[in-house]
């Protein structure tokens, strides 16, 4: 892909800048090494998937989804499908045949907040973390996975996790409440763009779950966001009625639909 090809691109995941941040963030920093695949009606590209471990699609015609299906089935099968519910359906449809979903989370629905909707708190002790935050930061988040994948599924070991809780800290991608050594609540961004970032990552430690932390966290975190950038998103489960309802106490509304396939 050349210079010609990357505007394209952008053009074309500019068309939902919101369900697409994490195509767009991924561009910025991977720029034209990552593994893209495009659709293109010869005059402009019409879908596009970025594929890996992790594959995320955009289609906004579902009936591209069997020239991008295609194309991924040349790389390492995904662990995780994960993007707009229509493609992301698509293309599973496309693929079903050859390997099986363990699960399929649909809907999830996307939600988004600016400052004009955000909850106005007292102040919660948030703070940007660092090198020396690493270690419980990976041991939240390997709560936070056996939590939301079940027993039965077999969580990165400590390293990986701490690998990845370190390359989001150099980011200044990781945020937490720390007290008395443990992490009360923490999240991170999963993408960055000029104009709308993603949260990621939110967790609140079980024993301090309906006293308002992850409220307080979550309006002190987008507070900090919202003076950066002019929009927050994130996606949720559609069965986690308690999250949605956390969001919406912050001051989130629905945007769009995000689907999830785990294989």
């Amino acid at each position: 892909m050349g210079p010609t090809e990357a505007r394209a691109l952008e053009r074309l995941l500019d068309g939902d800048r919101v369900q697409n941040v994490y195509l767009r963030s991924e561009l910025r920093l991977l720029g034209l090494g990552a593994p893209w695949w495009c659709v293109s009606d010869g005059t402009e590209l019409r879908a596009a998937v970025l594929v890996g471990p992790l594959t995320v699609p955009y289609a906004p015609d579902a009936g591209d989804a069997t020239r991008l299906a295609e194309a991924t089935r040349a790389h390492t099968p995904p662990h995780l499908l994960v993007g707009p519910r229509n493609a992301v359906l698509a293309l599973h449809a496309c693929n079903e045949h050859r390997r099986r979903a363990r699960e399929v989370r649909d809907p999830q629905p996307v939600m988004i907040i600016d400052r004009r909707r955000l909850r106005v708190l007292p102040p919660a002790p948030l703070r940007a973390t660092t090198r020396k935050d690493v270690d419980l930061l990976a041991h939240a988040a390997g709560m936070m996975h056996r939590e939301e994948m079940g027993g039965d599924s077999a969580p990165p070991d400590s390293s990986a996790w701490r690998a990845r809780m370190t390359q989001l800290v150099d980011r200044g991608w990781s945020w937490a409440w720390i007290e008395h050594g443990s992490v009360v609540f923490k999240a991170e961004l999963s993408a960055w763009t000029p104009d709308v970032v993603q949260v990621q990552g939110v967790f609140t430690a079980p024993g301090r779950r309906g006293q308002g932390v992850a409220t307080a966290g979550m309006v002190a975190l987008c507070s900090l966001l919202l003076e950066t950038v002019p929009l927050v998103t994130l996606y949720v489960n559609g069965y986690n009625d308690a999250a949605i309802r956390l969001y919406r106490r912050v001051g989130f509304e629905q945007h769009a639909e995000y689907a999830t396939v785990m294989y």
